[in-house]
């Protein structure tokens, strides 16, 4: 099946099909819709990301963070930009919001801005809507696993796993999660708690709450508030954002870490490490997973035909000051 079909069967001349393929000027919104739409019906698949490859600079990449107040970002754009700097390559920024109310349009800036390949870290919207995306230009995820799309990640099981058998160790049984929104590409950390907490014959406790620090402190503000009998002896807090405002709500309510209760992240974000904060956590590798996903953008700016290409980086845990025995 050809362009030429579909032109045929929209009524269009096949130049308005290639204009409505590629979204540029001649075709009119109605037109580019109703093309699209028979396209769809009749099954036809343009190679979009050849040419995309073929319209755009491919010696700029695109960089999509999701949020610059979370220092984890910035650990990623870190090792975005020393390969991009070692090929002497431009980068473009979109920051989007830890709400995923600004990913599409962020998105979208940056294939206007025609740049050969996108970078992103944090997405948040679903996988059918990166993956549509991915049809017009070529996507790198990083941090998060998306079939069918070139993808970096943590293994976020393996580390919420390693850090809850961490904390039993010590012998903690009231460990609580806070837990981020369960969307697409972000379950592994409650799945592993999960599942560590029942191995071990514990009931899990989980509080939703989101990525701000400011909300996982108003959200973890009850429980601790609960007499020394009833509240969580542990909290193992998805991001290290949140963990920090468990910490801010333990300093407000008077409760002493890691004597009364213990708190442990996961990112290893630059404020963790940082003196005076002492955050146990778990090490996602942010400036590793960056290196890798910029090299990935090398290789599919030369190589637009070969499978996604997925790799997965196996995290570490860090132990500093705020975790301890019961």
């Amino acid at each position: 099946m050809t362009m030429d079909d579909v032109a045929k069967e929209a009524g269009v001349s096949r130049a308005l099909v290639s204009m409505a393929f590629r979204n540029v000027a001649g075709a009119s919104d109605q037109t580019r819709l109703r093309i699209l739409e028979v396209a769809d019906r009749m099954g036809y698949r343009v190679n979009r990301i050849a040419s995309s490859l073929a319209s755009h600079s491919p010696k700029t990449l695109a960089v999509f963070l999701l949020d610059l107040r979370q220092d984890i970002y910035a650990d990623m754009y870190d090792g975005i930009r020393e390969i991009t700097d070692q090929n002497n390559q431009h980068t473009v920024l979109s920051v989007g919001q830890s709400d995923r109310s600004r990913d599409a349009s962020a998105l979208e800036t940056l294939v206007q801005s025609r740049v050969g390949v996108i970078l992103a870290a944090g997405l948040l919207m679903p996988d059918t809507h990166v993956q549509k995306h991915n049809q017009n230009i070529p996507i790198i995820s990083v941090a998060r696993q998306i079939p069918g799309v070139d993808s970096v990640y943590v293994e976020d099981f393996v580390g919420a796993v390693m850090a809850t058998e961490y904390l039993l160790s010590l012998g903690q049984k009231r460990i609580t999660f806070l837990s981020n929104p369960q969307t697409n590409g972000y379950t592994g950390r409650l799945e592993g708690y999960k599942k560590a907490m029942r191995d071990s014959g514990l009931q899990p406790n989980i509080i939703m709450s989101n990525y701000s620090r400011g909300q996982a402190a108003a959200d973890i503000k009850p429980i601790l508030e609960l007499d020394s009998e009833q509240r969580p002896t542990a909290v193992f807090a998805h991001n290290d954002a949140a963990a920090l405002g468990v910490l801010d709500a333990a300093f407000g309510s008077g409760i002493r870490v890691p004597e009364d209760i213990s708190v442990l992240g996961f990112d290893n974000s630059l404020i963790s490490r940082a003196p005076g904060t002492g955050l146990s956590t778990i090490d996602i590798h942010g400036a590793e997973l960056g290196s890798i996903a910029a090299r990935m953008a090398q290789r599919r700016l030369t190589h637009q035909d070969i499978p996604a290409m997925q790799k997965g980086i196996t995290p570490s845990l860090i132990v500093r000051s705020t975790t301890g025995k019961i």
